[in-house]
């Protein structure tokens, strides 16, 4: 005779785990924010999620297995262990994939930046020294002290024209922002030279050649006017 189920007692035959069940256990893997509160439920997520880690270093191999069986075979848990494998394989690629791209991305943000930084830096040094020659231009139009009768104390202006021919030197060393700006460059370096070659006390008349030498290539003006067109205030 054969007795009646207790209907407290599950069938011992039944799974555990119903396949919409199981389904919906898989898609919880990744988002262990949504796990119910039912520790149970919880215990058997956690050995779903070890089971999903495992496949994860033998994924590959486990793949292989997979495509053997013949469609008989793929019940609940074989079709759970395979989309595991599929997850393992798939899911780090996309990541990478991801990451990847986010790092090329920020790559080419930061190479940006640093470009447009240091076109700042070089168009600040080209703008002061365009102000700074202007200045020791006008400077040299002033009339001095003078060292003794006949000679003109030019210390002061020979030692701005060495530090801007050092300028100069360093200015050409890295390119000009414009081609314009290097041709005037040029014309204040020769200029420059002179002056800073020469000895502190000054003839008056080597003090009027240089005089005359900046104003026949109109080197204040080609100064004054470079360095408003670096600043953005126009030609």
């Amino acid at each position: 005779m054969t007795s009646s189920l207790d209907p407290q007692r599950p069938d011992s035959q039944s799974s555990p785990i119903e396949p919409m069940d199981e389904a919906r256990r898989f898609d919880l893997l990744d988002q262990p924010e949504l796990w119910p509160e039912d520790p149970a439920v919880q215990a058997e997520l956690a050995a779903l999620l070890e089971l999903h880690l495992a496949l994860g270093s033998h994924g590959p191999t486990l793949a292989g297995d997979l495509a053997a069986p013949a469609r008989s075979r793929w019940n609940g848990s074989w079709t759970l262990a395979a989309a595991a494998v599929l997850l393992v394989a798939l899911v780090p690629a996309a990541f990478s994939i991801q990451r990847t791209q986010s790092l090329r991305e920020q790559a080419r943000d930061t190479a940006r930046l640093e470009q447009l930084a240091q076109k700042r830096t070089q168009d600040r040094a080209w703008i002061a020294f365009f102000r700074q020659s202007t200045t020791l231009l006008q400077d040299f139009e002033q009339n001095p002290t003078l060292c003794k009768k006949g000679e003109e104390d030019r210390r002061q202006e020979r030692e701005m024209a060495m530090a801007l021919l050092e300028a100069s030197h360093q200015l050409a060393a890295q390119g000009a922002p414009i081609k314009e700006a290097e041709a005037i460059r040029a014309s204040l370096h020769s200029w420059l030279s002179e002056v800073a070659f020469e000895d502190n006390c000054l003839s008056v008349e080597r003090a009027q050649e240089l005089r005359q030498w900046a104003a026949a290539h109109n080197l204040e003006t080609q100064a004054e006017r470079m360095e408003r067109r670096l600043r953005g205030d126009g030609a």
